[in-house]
């Protein structure tokens, strides 16, 4: 599935970088784009809404399904 999140707390490379090594090391997400500018993390995985949003959280950041 693909889902698309927000992510206000994301500012720098440093946090794209961190995003996407968590979501990596999950081995459960295909592929993943980070836009900065807009704030929004669009990925593709067969995990749920709420194992992404731990993921996130364990990569320290507070994020939001877009709706």
């Amino acid at each position: 599935m693909e889902y698309a999140f927000n992510v206000p707390d994301m500012s720098c490379n440093h946090c794209k970088m961190r995003i996407e090594k968590t979501m990596n090391e999950s081995g459960k997400v295909k592929e993943i784009k980070v836009d900065l500018d807009k704030k929004m993390v669009t990925l593709e995985s067969e995990l749920s809404e709420s194992d992404l949003l731990k993921l996130f959280d364990d990569a320290g950041y507070d994020a939001a399904i877009r709706q």
